[in-house]
């Protein structure tokens, strides 16, 4: 097999972050069209006949969630169990040259989200009805689309209490205690099978409460975690900010002010994210309330638009701009990590209050008078973030970042 050495077509770290969020963005505004003009045709064919009797706001709904499903599916929950979970496992199973390795990793991808779909949401829908692949692809009354509705979104938010408990494994207990002891991708069966369990427990817990409507004797008996949907979800983005720090260029950090050895670091990082979910709303609620940053909507949803952009910002410095600066440019550890957390408040709160002041203009998140779906405040940023972790972990960053044969780059110096 031909050896190979890695060239960048800019010197500079910052240069070629920059040019793959300029790429990343131009992905962003011609795949989400098509993604959004696919699943929406898709959807009004294969469920035309409930839908022709439905009002047009519950059409929409159904169409909109039914889009935001195969999203999240098909390509957060795909991109989480393949490079977080398996750590790219088999990507460069025919060839290690780019875009080739890339474009076979992401056709895996939407393969990968409906088997994990299927296996979790088809299974329970032998016996719950709204989670029932019948009605939620081919309803055929208002009452079954009213049903897959509710089965549409109580499902796609699987994925959301799958990042709070899939992803802790890897970034706060570093895969243990299976990194080290078995190979892979056996390491990975045990990540997933370890963050499976608090994913469903959570899901059951909070998810189903929110958007399912149960009853038992005439009574209600369910109630909304935290009180409301966005109160939830100031508290998840927190959460999440906080267990990310330290495996996206916090260096283990700040849970290793207190251990340095598993399971007592995952177990502290967890302390202190669990912690931060609570804290980080309540700072942020007389600061960012009284800017009035979204007229008429509640502040906790501002609250985790707002820290999701922060998250958003933190992952591509990580991934696009290789955690900019680097040891060598900074050799302390406390003031490269410092720096860093400067560079994630200050740009995520730069791109957090653009972005809520111009997410309802954006043909992939608000706007909606292009005839297709978009995911609105929250999905939307989620949307735009997919191609840049695509670009960094499956592309790796190809074309900015290449490989030439050996063979050719000695000729070159001859």
């Amino acid at each position: 097999m031909a050896e190979y050495v890695t060239k960048r077509r800019f010197n500079s770290q910052l240069a070629t972050g920059l040019a793959v969020v300029v790429l990343g963005v131009i992905i962003t505004l011609i795949y989400w069209p098509i993604w959004g003009m696919l699943a929406k045709s898709v959807a009004s064919s294969i469920a035309a006949v409930g839908l022709q009797e439905a009002d047009p706001q519950v059409v929409g709904k159904y169409i909109n969630v039914f889009t935001e499903g195969t999203f999240f599916w098909m390509c957060i929950m795909a991109w989480v169990w393949q490079t977080l979970v398996f750590g790219n496992y088999g990507k460069n199973r025919f060839t290690d040259r780019q875009p080739w390795a890339g474009l076979w990793y992401t056709f895996l991808s939407p393969i990968l989200g409906v088997l994990g779909f299927l296996i979790l949401v088809g299974f329970i829908g032998l016996w719950w009805k709204p989670f029932n692949l019948s009605i939620l692809f081919t309803p055929k009354t208002v009452e079954e689309v009213k049903l897959a509705i509710e089965g549409w979104e109580t499902s796609n938010f699987y994925v959301l209490v799958a990042l709070v408990t899939q992803v802790p494994v890897i970034s706060l207990f570093h895969k243990w205690p299976y990194a080290g002891k078995v190979s892979a991708p056996w390491d990975g069966y045990g990540a997933m099978l370890t963050g499976v369990i608090p994913a469903i427990i959570l899901w059951i817990a909070t998810i189903m409460p929110t958007f399912m409507k149960v009853t038992l004797g005439g009574h209600e008996i369910l109630s909304t975690p935290f009180g409301s949907w966005p109160a939830y979800l100031a508290f998840i983005q927190c959460f999440i900010f906080w267990f990310l720090m330290p495996g996206e260029g916090g260096e283990g950090y700040p849970m290793k002010l207190f251990a340095k050895t598993q399971p007592l670091m995952g177990f502290i990082g967890l302390a202190i994210a669990f912690v931060g979910g609570f804290v980080t709303p309540a700072i942020l609620r007389p600061i960012l309330g009284p800017l009035n940053l979204l007229p008429g909507q509640p502040v906790d949803l501002v609250i985790a638009s707002f820290v999701l952009s922060i998250i958003v910002f933190m992952l591509v410095w990580h991934h696009l701009f290789d955690d900019y600066p680097s040891a060598s440019m900074v050799p302390n550890v406390a003031r490269r990590v410092l720096t860093r957390i400067v560079i994630w408040i200050v740009g995520g709160s730069i791109f957090g209050i653009f972005w809520l002041k111009t997410f309802t203009l954006l043909p992939f998140a608000g706007n909606t008078h292009l005839g297709y779906p978009v995911l609105g405040i929250l999905a939307g940023q989620f949307v735009l973030l997919m191609p840049f972790l695509y670009l960094n972990t499956f592309f790796d960053k190809w074309p900015f970042v290449y490989k030439v044969p050996v063979e050719q780059t000695e000729n070159n110096g001859r």
